[in-house]
């Protein structure tokens, strides 16, 4: 019974110490192939985010030389578009290559969409005449459409160097295969087998649909041999692993001590004595198992210790058991002082608790978990890690830690959201957008995308826009679309007139501004449309507005030449006669026939100054003269003279401070303008003293403040607006001379000069008139005070 026991005890122990040795090499396997697949992973994404970037074949080849350099196992990289065509490759002869019949092809374009690698079966390529292995990576739009693959032709070689250091002793069996079957690899005799299919084998039959990870006994696909075999699907990747191990070569020891114990049965002393030294060298054994248990991992550590992943293996409290050099280097740490300490210690206290419920929710039906996080360096450095977990399990189903292997995908991760952003901004330039848009396929007119703006505007659901042509909205003949498309896309043309019919059957006038898009190989046109009816028809009516605009001021001139000949010479003459029948009369005229004939020439005289006065108001900016850059102080210098005032002169003291100067203007207008303020400062002086002018300017923004001060009457805030109408005058006729018009003359000049005019005032202290002008000509300034 004794006997029996210990029979079935070593047999259990042979086994299990097999099962414990495929184990770690079927996981060195698979961590050395995910690393090396998760290189090459990279760097098609990089050459499918630069072909959506930078579209030019020329240079998305440079690109693909570059970015394949690092990888000598890559014989080829190619990008095909949405057709099947090869738009780019680092092997010249595929150019223009029909690839959508090859399987890989088809794989990729089939919905919904591979997220990661295809591998395809090894074969032996058309364009090379080698056996190689075609990686492929479909390309999917932001839309969500298939836009075509970037893929790598690799060695064959690739996938057997992954194996390489696993088959030695008793391991006898190791195969890579991708999840259809194929055999990728195999050792020995690595490629006798490459090509062929193991989906009918117990592997894919059995194990597979039930787990992804697992060890089992069964016969070999390819000799048939009884075979301990472990199997890992990689987490990220269509690929299995598996390493196996004859059942005779796993029992030899357990056959021998069987064997052994057999032959003493028929004698009790001698069964005795047989046991003795059975347990004696089963304890030998046991110490040779361990021993051997002990090299496999040791094996297994440098194994481990050559990755550029972070492997940590660790107790279920998250103490370290074992790290591999990488993953020292990466906590700035030697090995021997990370082990025994806990790495959730490593971890920002706040983020400890999900990471252990993620751990603890592991068992032996879900024992991976992959998940991503964001690490921080001791120099403040973030990185993020990918960290993929295997729940470990003892020969009593007990828990016994966990291994962690970590990647460093920063540059992938910041990639993806570089990707993630492009396509929300996409979303928001165009979906969301207010202006209405259109994406067209200028090869057929049809409209591939709308936004809701477009919905709104034509009045048809944004699924049917979709279905439709721009025919169906553009009311040009075909031929004229056709060619104003091909303008767009060939010529460089930006902007285009047509007439859209909207579903209400109403007529819209558009302008559309297009511009072409280059995806997954196919040309598009990204169209803003903008209804210009409303702006056509303003147009017209502001057009007709002008004409009438103009030959009112026609008749205006007209009416001003009338004034200037015809009317003032009515009262030139009612003048002369009045004047002459004054003299004639001479003595016969009393005081009141004298004062009513002065009171009548007073009113002619007047009446044609105020007809004056409108002329003068009536030509401000329209005398013909050009703009031209001005001495502010030589314009004041000629106002003065006009005036026949000095700086300290008897009448009055005119004070310029400087700077002044040099504005854009007309010279008579200005100098008029200054004119005028001048001689109002001088004609309402103060009856207790004598004018004083002071005259200065300042910049502020784009103008130039001009300030006229003087010691005057000054002026009540009430009629600080009223100065600058036609005709307004403060003071009776007899008090002091004028028409009332010279300050609205004055705002006028202000105004055809971009400016503006006000005045600041306080009764008896004087005023302040302020001038604005613009700095450069053309530069209008805001509305007068």
């Amino acid at each position: 019974m004794s006997g029996s026991l210990v029979a079935w005890r070593d047999r259990v122990d042979s086994l299990s110490d097999s099962s414990r040795l495929t184990e770690a090499l079927t996981r060195v396997v698979a961590e050395r192939l995910s690393g090396a697949l998760r290189g090459l992973d990279l760097m098609l994404k990089d050459v499918d985010l630069h072909s959506r970037e930078h579209p030019d074949p020329i240079e998305l080849v440079s690109v693909m030389h570059h970015r394949s350099a690092g990888l000598p196992e890559v014989r080829n990289v190619f990008v095909a578009g949405a057709d099947g065509r090869v738009v780019a490759s680092t092997l010249a002869s595929m150019i223009g290559q029909d690839l959508s019949r090859r399987v890989y092809f088809e794989a990729a374009a089939k919905a919904p969409f591979h997220s990661g690698l295809i591998i395809a079966a090894p074969a032996v390529s058309p364009f090379t005449g080698k056996m190689g292995q075609v990686v492929v990576r479909p390309i999917i739009g932001p839309l969500g459409t298939f836009g075509g693959i970037v893929a790598a032709a690799l060695n064959p070689e690739f996938f057997s160097e992954a194996l390489g250091g696993v088959v030695s002793g008793d391991v006898d069996r190791a195969v890579i295969a991708n999840l259809d079957g194929d055999v990728l690899a195999r050792l020995p005799d690595p490629g006798r087998h490459m090509g062929g299919s193991i989906k009918s084998g117990p592997m894919f039959t059995e194990q597979l649909p039930k787990s992804r990870a697992g060890t089992f006994i069964a016969p070999s696909a390819f000799d048939g041999q009884e075979r301990l075999a472990s199997f890992q699907v990689l987490d990220r990747h269509p690929i299995v692993v598996s390493v196996g191990i004859t059942t005779q070569a796993a029992l030899r020891r357990w056959a021998v001590n069987t064997m052994i114990m057999g032959g003493t049965g028929l004698v009790f002393t001698a069964l005795l004595l047989a046991a003795f030294i059975q347990l004696q060298r089963h304890e030998r054994n046991r110490r040779e198992a361990e021993a051997a248990l002990k090299a496999s991992e040791e094996s297994y550590r440098i194994l481990v210790d050559d990755q550029d992943d972070l492997i940590h293996r660790y107790a279920p409290d998250t103490t370290l058991l074992a790290v591999n050099r990488a993953y020292a280097r990466f906590y700035g740490q030697p090995a021997d002082q990370l082990i025994g300490r806990r790495w959730i210690e490593f971890m920002p206290e706040e983020e400890r608790p999900f990471v252990l419920s993620c751990l603890h929710a592991l068992n032996q039906l879900q024992p991976y978990r992959e998940d991503r996080r964001r690490v921080f360096l001791a120099d403040g450095q973030e990185r993020w890690i990918e960290w993929r977990t295997t729940a470990l399990y003892g020969a009593l189903d007990n828990l016994t830690g966990y291994q962690t292997v970590g990647r460093d995908v920063t540059d992938s991760h910041r990639a993806q959201i570089a990707i993630a952003e492009r396509e929300e901004l996409y979303s928001q330039s165009f979906h969301r957008n207010p202006a209405i848009k259109l994406l067209v396929d200028p090869r057929t007119g049809a409209i591939t995308d709308a936004n809701d703006s477009a919905a709104l505007f034509y009045g048809y659901p944004v699924e049917v826009l979709k279905r439709m042509h721009i025919h169906d909205i553009n009311v040009a003949s075909d031929e004229d679309i056709a060619r104003e498309m091909a303008a767009v896309e060939n010529d460089g043309r930006k902007f285009l007139r047509f007439r859209h019919r909207l579903s209400s059957g109403e007529i819209r006038d558009v302008e559309v501004y297009s511009s072409p898009l280059h995806v997954g190989g196919r040309a598009y046109l990204s169209s803003f449309v903008v209804d210009v009816s409303d702006r056509n028809r303003f147009e017209a009516e502001l057009q007709a507005k002008t004409a009438e605009l103009a030959r009112s001021n026609a008749e205006l001139e007209q009416f001003a030449y009338v004034a200037s000949h015809d009317l003032r010479q009515p009262l030139r003459m009612v003048t002369s006669y009045v004047t002459l029948l004054e003299r004639r009369l001479g003595d016969a005229l009393d005081e009141s026939s004298r004062e009513f004939i002065g009171f009548a020439v007073s009113g002619v005289r007047r009446m044609d100054a105020l007809i004056k006065g409108l002329l003068d108001y009536s030509r401000v900016g329209r005398g013909g003269e050009d703009f031209t850059q001005l001495d502010l102080g030589s314009v004041l210098a000629d106002a003065c003279a006009n005036l026949g005032l000095g700086e300290t002169g008897d009448e009055a003291s005119v004070v310029v401070e400087p700077p002044m100067p040099v504005l854009p203007g007309v010279p008579s207008e200005l100098i008029r303008l200054f004119q005028n303020l001048i001689g109002n400062a001088v004609k309402y002086r103060h009856p207790e003293r004598k004018p004083e002018i002071r005259i200065s300017a300042r910049p502020e923004g784009t103008e130039w403040i001009i300030t006229i001060a003087d010691n005057g009457m000054g002026i009540g805030a009430n009629y600080f607006d009223r100065i600058f109408g036609m005709f307004q005058r403060l003071h009776a006729e007899n008090e002091f001379e004028g028409t009332g018009i010279g300050l609205a003359i004055c705002r006028k000049i202000v105004a055809t000069h971009g400016g503006r005019i006000w005045v600041e005032s306080e009764e008896g202290q004087g005023s302040r008139f302020m001038v604005a002008l613009p700095q450069s000509h053309g530069h209008t300034g805001p509305a007068a005070h």
